[in-house]
């Protein structure tokens, strides 16, 4: 067994081991399982809508980056292509990820791999630090959830990640060579080293258009409210009432740990993630499982349909050939 099977198998066994644990509280499982069972077909639609203007949204902001790069595709197509991405984010055991897998859709229709792997670079880290600011923000401004450590040991290292990476990418290159010497001495350090030098590059101009950069960060905050509407909104047609000022600090500390490449698809750490920090708004473990498996639910159903859109695009690109 080579060393990505090995730690996938590991990573693998880290979640299910997560979801057993969590499982294992009887009166959780069963107090998650009630909530679930309740749900009327008008709420579960409701959910399983959401994530179009979500993916919307998002797809505004990709939009944007493209044609800063020079490069015109249509919102429709990009979002079909959004979607194609959850597919390889949900269901494929390979580190490709739904981010990679629709910037070399993107890439092969426009011609252009490296301007296609820009805009995609773009728009993710525009959203982190979008998230991040935003943890923060809402953190400085509940009051309610300062003695939580959890919280706000949570945002302590989020937030000094983000500045570690931002210190990274706009360091002086003569203070950086020395690290990138020494980083590609190891296995996977030259991939770290080409990855962090493609967005010191995509970044290199981005700076210098304001109006590209408000776009950018505007599309972020709007993507990432409405991430918040999405859990807020799964929890009421659960028959949950959260504190929305508390979720706003809370939301995204749980999509930052949620996204983090700990486990396959955030197995085990996406349910610990949800019925944990739901605590400080309002929730109780089983509440916040149940709105973590409907959550999960959401994002499945939208992963079968960028199943369906792949194939169709295959079919379509096998006559066209």
């Amino acid at each position: 067994m080579n060393r990505s099977r090995l730690a996938f198998s590991i990573k693998l066994i880290l979640g299910i081991g997560l979801v057993l644990l969590l499982l294992s509280r009887k009166d959780v499982w069963q107090g998650a399982t009630s909530l679930l069972t309740g749900l009327s077909p008008l709420g579960l639609a409701i959910v399983l809508v959401i994530p179009v203007p979500l993916i919307w949204a998002s797809c505004l902001k990709w939009r944007v980056l493209l044609r800063y790069r020079a490069c015109a595709i249509g919102l429709p197509s990009l979002m079909r292509y959004y979607v194609m991405g959850y597919f390889f984010n949900n269901f494929m055991p390979s580190s490709l990820g739904g981010d990679l897998a629709r910037s070399y859709m993107v890439g092969r229709r426009i011609g252009s791999q490296a301007e296609s792997f820009a805009a995609v670079l773009l728009e993710r880290l525009t959203g982190l630090l979008t998230l991040v600011a935003l943890a923060v923000i809402g953190f400085l401004a509940t009051p309610s959830i300062h003695d939580d450590l959890l919280v706000s040991g949570s945002i302590a290292i989020i937030a000094g990640g983000c500045l570690a990476l931002v210190a990274v990418i706009w360091s002086p290159e003569r203070l950086t060579a020395p690290l990138k010497r020494k980083a590609k001495k190891h296995p996977h350090g030259a991939r770290l080293v080409e990855r962090l030098d493609q967005m010191r590059t995509a970044l290199a101009s981005f700076w210098t258009t304001p109006g590209i950069v408000f776009q950018s960060f505007a599309y972020s905050l709007l993507y990432h409210l409405l991430t918040v509407a999405n859990i807020y909104i799964t929890a009421r047609v659960l028959g949950l009432h959260l504190d929305l000022v508390s979720l706003w600090a809370v939301a995204p500390i749980i999509l930052i740990i949620a996204a983090l490449p700990t486990t396959p698809g955030g197995i085990g750490v996406w349910e610990w993630a949800f019925s944990v920090l739901l605590l400080p708004v309002g929730a109780e473990l089983e509440h916040g499982l149940a709105v973590a498996l409907l959550l999960r639910a959401q994002l499945l159903a939208t992963s079968m349909l960028g199943a369906a859109l792949y194939v169709l695009d295959g079919v379509q690109r096998l006559r066209e050939a």
